[in-house]
């Protein structure tokens, strides 16, 4: 099972303020509950090329995509990603 830790909460909120804002997230509780549902039902998941204990669970948001990063059995951080972006990393970085 991953983990969501406080510390991956509190970075989220900290440096990617973007995605809480578009949905109107305010609390660190409703920021959690909606990467445990990104983990238990993802549009979409690749894992990393080169790193083989990342994987990447995606989100489709309007015209944008949020990428949460999961290193071995924790989240470590989640962004949005532009579908510019997305093409690239799904090229380039995943698998």
């Amino acid at each position: 099972m991953v983990r969501v830790s406080d510390k991956a909460v509190k970075h989220i909120m900290r440096r990617h303020r973007d995605w809480i804002e578009l949905l109107n997230l305010k609390t660190e509780e409703e920021v959690r509950a909606f990467i445990a549902s990104i983990l238990a039902q993802p549009d979409e998941i690749y894992c990393d090329r080169v790193r083989v204990d990342v994987r990447y669970f995606i989100r489709k948001l309007d015209s944008k995509f949020l990428c949460v990063v999961v290193v071995g059995e924790e989240v470590v951080t989640a962004y949005l990603i532009s579908l510019d972006k997305y093409v690239k990393y799904k090229v380039g970085r995943w698998a």
